[in-house]
């Protein structure tokens, strides 16, 4: 999904916004958007009921350990951790901005320099 898809919207977005991208910032713009993806599956899938890996810990639960619980406790207790996980990853997201920007402008300014 992050090849095909993500990746080039998110080196679109910004070649919208700065124009032209230095190579060694848009490979930072497909890791960071592999990165979000990544983010996003691992934490959110342990959110949603049906996904194998809440009814994967719940047979584990029930059946090695002897714990009874729900597939819905477990993915309710999951919810607090993909809260964070998403407040955390925003605020990288966040520094990724800020850094594409100076990088950009960097690279602009030795362009600049040397066509003068």
């Amino acid at each position: 999904m992050v090849r095909p898809l993500l990746a080039p919207m998110a080196e679109g977005s910004a070649e919208k916004i700065y124009g032209p991208l230095p190579p060694a910032v848009r490979y930072r713009i497909q890791a960071m958007a592999a990165a979000t993806d990544n983010v996003g599956l691992f934490f959110g899938e342990d959110i949603f009921v049906a996904f194998g890996a809440v009814l994967f810990m719940h047979n584990f639960m029930v059946e090695s350990a002897g714990v009874q619980t729900e597939p819905l406790h477990i993915a309710l207790w999951g919810i607090p951790t993909a809260c964070f996980a998403f407040v955390i990853h925003s605020f990288r997201l966040s520094r990724l901005d800020h850094h594409l920007r100076r990088e950009i402008t960097k690279a602009a300014k030795g362009y600049r320099e040397g066509a003068s």
